[in-house]
């Protein structure tokens, strides 16, 4: 038989274009992934991560909040919608994780962001002095209020049952008392301008519920931090506040001229 003949494979000398071309993919997708990292906002980042630390670390409590509140150069002397939004969700985690259902509640409204605190979280009945089970709720807000430059309001509200002691006469003076107290703490744990924080009270002229119930009552008993839109300008700042718009008052039509005679 005749022997076959053996023909010589030839060698592929293109085969590097499939590993160069893998390497393309991979240079493409590192690329893209820069620049999806760039354009990423800190703030929201920082709150997911930690949800999902959270998570998977099956925490029903997170020990520290962090959260990343941007700062806008206050040029307008006004937040940016971003920043509110961002407050508002740091807001929220904080009612979520360090409070029982009900003693906390996070209320935008036209002035800015109101945090508002039933008076059983912070106080005995008739009484200003803080309780300690809530310095680590105070401690928290502190913190994330250190974190902004708006300005801050601390407002105390009663109910209609009227109190008379040595040392609160009325309501008014108990509901005063306690937003010092609270305004006070808040300066003590965190870092806050003393210029840019106030505290009032309003005693029971100001109530959010009815106080023929008792439930009711219970709620108007609140002491609310109202963080304002307008940010905090220190004064000597070489930063000047937007300039006030006149209005335009239209002029009155024209009357025609009289003919001559």
């Amino acid at each position: 038989m005749a022997k076959r003949v053996r023909h010589e494979e030839h060698e592929n000398l293109e085969r590097w274009l499939v590993s160069y071309a893998d390497f393309i993919t991979l240079l493409f997708a590192f690329f893209v992934m820069l620049y999806a990292i760039s354009s990423l906002n800190t703030g929201k980042f920082r709150v997911l991560s930690n949800a999902i630390v959270a998570t998977f670390e099956h925490k029903k409590q997170l020990t520290t909040t962090h959260v990343i509140i941007p700062k806008d150069t206050p040029q307008a002397g006004r937040a940016t919608p971003h920043v509110e939004s961002v407050m508002i969700q740091a807001m929220q985690l904080l009612v979520q994780k360090s409070s029982q259902k009900g003693d906390m509640k996070v209320v935008p409204s036209k002035k800015g962001i109101v945090l508002r605190i039933q008076s059983r979280l912070l106080f005995e009945t008739g009484h200003a002095r803080i309780r300690r089970d809530a310095f680590p709720v105070l401690k928290k807000i502190a913190l994330l209020l250190s974190k902004t430059n708006h300005e801050i309001r601390v407002r105390g509200f009663t109910d209609n049952h009227p109190i008379r002691t040595p040392r609160y006469p009325n309501n008014w003076s108990l509901s005063t008392m306690r937003s010092v107290n609270v305004l006070t703490r808040l300066l003590q744990y965190g870092s806050i301008d003393p210029e840019r924080i106030g505290a009032s009270g309003f005693g029971k002229f100001r109530p959010i519920a009815t106080n023929l119930t008792p439930e009711g009552r219970e709620k108007n008993r609140r002491v609310e931090i109202l963080i304002m839109n307008r940010v905090f300008v220190p004064k000597g700042s070489t930063i000047s506040p937007s300039p006030v718009r006149k209005p335009v008052v239209p002029r009155p039509p024209s009357l025609p001229e009289a003919p001559r005679i």
